[in-house]
């Protein structure tokens, strides 16, 4: 997915994980957009295409409830705005940086187009020096640093006040989660901006001296306390040469150079001011230009092949639900006659944990000491839950041995929960916490081998807390 799919599916992977209340987005919310967005593209469609259109389907339809977060359901594009900028200030910067002065006396050993080539020549020198560890690009300095801020600034939602809280929470998880992901796809299009920056304030230094040749004489020399004509002819043929090559013009000698120097009037600086602006095309511009190219293709590959991995469980949750269309549990309660109301709150359950249509079987209780299993169902199988009820006293030939047993029969299949109902035990001794932490320490210490087991009351379950539990028991317990 591109990059303005990619960050709406992080946005509303935090309105998501963070509304565990669904206090804007219920259950049947979520559904719905699943089934909606299947529709949409189809049976054939790759998972980035789903997870994308549903998240798109998300927003418009928050957008619709909540006017004032309408913008989320856009994305700020921070494309074309801060090269631009940036190329304006940096080609104005460096047309007026190559003043010379009232005397309009080019010292041909300090003008600011060579303190302009010995900049770049240093960043071209850290950039391969950076290739040569194997990392790709160096790392990033302070302006770079700061252009991918702004970029960052300009890619967060706005427009929120007023929201709920749920809403507001899942912009500040997404604060944190979506710069995260796009930091590399940011700092391609900082160094983008940097290099394309860095060639214009080299065409604006070349434009200055031009447009100001046009009207004013500069006149070329050069003083230096430890140099003679000699070390200076032999310095510039080599600062030079890229411009001597390309225009042509030879770099004058050692005699030229001595009749120039000291506190002589100079020469016309025409001849050295077409040799500086040849180089600095050559040095500067085109190198840049290059760096900026590739800095652009990086990014748009970025861009429009966006790194997201949907092996986070709430992917899996959502693509489970796309390919299966309904999420299919088995319960099987032991020596436990499940009241319809209890059976209820485990389909809520179930429903919050995969995102989907449920549909949970019920099989008829074990009777207690028995070790016949049901036969299970033909794939797929979301989950098999095994329900017990608190109030009994865990034994490991009875409750144990029916649980590795259903365990056994599920290997490879389904994840098996041992999901504890603790509605009739909890409401006879509410007053006493502690004979429930031993009852639930006794159920604890049984279950041990097949992991931690789930307690709910599912009279009234808590669905945020058990749905949240139950989510990581499927992680653990996923064959």
């Amino acid at each position: 997915m591109d990059e303005r799919a990619a960050r709406a599916v992080v946005l509303v992977r935090a309105i998501e994980t963070a509304d565990g209340a669904r206090e804007i987005w219920s259950d049947a919310d979520r559904v719905s957009a699943g089934r909606s967005a299947a529709e949409v593209v189809g049976e054939a469609a790759s998972e980035d295409r789903f997870i994308a259109r549903r998240a798109a389907l998300v927003l418009e339809r928050l957008a619709e409830r909540y006017p004032n977060t309408r913008i989320l359901a856009g994305v700020a594009s921070t494309r074309g705005r801060l090269a631009p900028l940036v190329a304006a200030i940096a080609f104005v910067s460096g047309a007026a940086g190559v003043d010379i002065g009232p005397g309009h006396r080019i010292n041909l050993l300090a003008p600011p187009v060579l303190a302009l080539l010995v900049w770049n020549l240093a960043v071209y020198a850290a950039l391969a020096a950076a290739a040569l560890r194997g990392r790709r690009g160096f790392a990033p300095g302070p302006l770079r640093q700061r252009i991918a801020a702004a970029t960052r600034r300009l890619s967060q939602p706005r427009g929120t006040s007023g929201a709920p809280p749920a809403l507001a929470a899942a912009l500040a998880r997404f604060a944190v989660d979506w710069p995260a992901l796009a930091a590399p796809l940011w700092q391609q299009r900082a160094a983008r901006v940097l290099h394309f920056g860095a060639a214009t304030l080299a065409a604006g230094a070349i434009a200055g001296l031009y447009v100001r040749g046009i009207a004013l004489e500069y006149r070329a020399a050069w003083q230096s306390t430890f140099l003679d004509a000699s070390d200076v002819a032999r310095m510039l043929h080599v600062v030079l040469a890229p411009g001597s090559w390309l225009t042509g013009i030879a770099v004058p000698g050692a005699d030229r150079l001595r009749a120039i120097g000291g506190e002589s009037a100079g020469e016309n600086a025409a001849a050295w001011i077409h040799l500086y602006a040849a180089t600095i095309l050559l040095v500067v511009i085109v190198p840049r230009l290059a760096l900026c190219a590739i800095a652009w293709l990086r990014e748009r590959r970025l861009a429009h092949r966006f790194p997201l991995a949907l092996d986070h469980a709430y992917f899996r949750r959502l693509l489970h639900a796309w390919h299966e269309g309904t999420a299919h549990v088995l319960a099987v309660p032991y020596s436990f006659d499940v009241p319809r109301t209890h059976a209820d709150g485990l389909a809520r359950m179930m429903t919050r944990v995969f995102q989907c249509a449920v549909d949970v079987a019920w099989r008829p209780s074990v009777p207690y000491g028995e070790d016949e299993i049901p036969i299970l169902p033909p794939p797929p199988l979301a989950a098999v839950v095994a329900v017990f009820n608190l109030s009994a006293t865990p034994e490991r030939e009875n409750h144990g041995a029916f649980l590795t047993a259903l365990a056994a029969r599920a290997a490879d299949r389904a994840p098996v929960i041992a999901l504890v109902d603790t509605s009739e035990f909890a409401s006879r001794f509410h007053d006493h916490p502690a004979r429930i932490a031993e009852r639930q320490a006794a159920w604890r210490a049984l279950c041990a081998s097949h992991g931690e087991p789930l307690f709910v009351r599912l009279a009234h379950p808590d669905l945020a807390e058990a749905a949240a539990a139950l989510t990581t028991r499927l992680e653990h317990a996923r064959p």
